[in-house]
Formats: structure tokens, C-alpha cells, sequence
């Protein structure tokens, strides 16, 4: 797994189903944020990078979560 975020194999697959049921029904609703939303989803390359960077704002907390803006 690329990630572990806590979640089943089927727990992920429920997640990824019902976000792309969302971003399906934002498309048809109101396709400039869409196209906005889906500019800055992050890549697997995007996501190593800033496990990987010397930026001292971002951090990972206690649930091995990325947090961006850290003090």
C-alpha cells in the first residue's frame, strides 16, 4: 500500500468510491472548481517529494499525517 492511513483494503475502496461520487456530482454542478480541485490533488510523486523535502513547515503528526503549516 502506498500510504497506510488506517484504513482496510475495503474501507479504501468505500472511501475512494464515495469521493469520486462527489467529485463526479461537483463536475456537473459547478465544473470550474472541479477542474480546481482536481489541479492540485496530490500525485504519489507529489506526496514523496514532501515526505522527502528539508521544509521545516511541514510535518507529520501523531497520526502519521502530513500537516503542511506546522508552526
Amino acid at each position: 500500500m502506498f500510504l497506510d492511513n488506517g484504513l482496510t483494503l475495503e474501507q479504501q475502496e468505500q472511501a475512494d468510491n464515495v469521493y469520486e461520487t462527489l467529485m463526479s456530482d461537483l463536475k456537473s454542478i459547478n465544473n470550474k472548481l472541479y477542474q480546481t480541485l482536481r489541479a492540485r490533488e496530490l500525485t504519489e510523486k507529489d506526496v514523496y517529494k514532501l515526505i522527502n523535502s528539508n521544509n521545516k513547515n511541514i510535518i507529520v503528526n501523531d497520526k502519521e499525517q502530513l500537516e503542511f503549516f506546522g508552526d
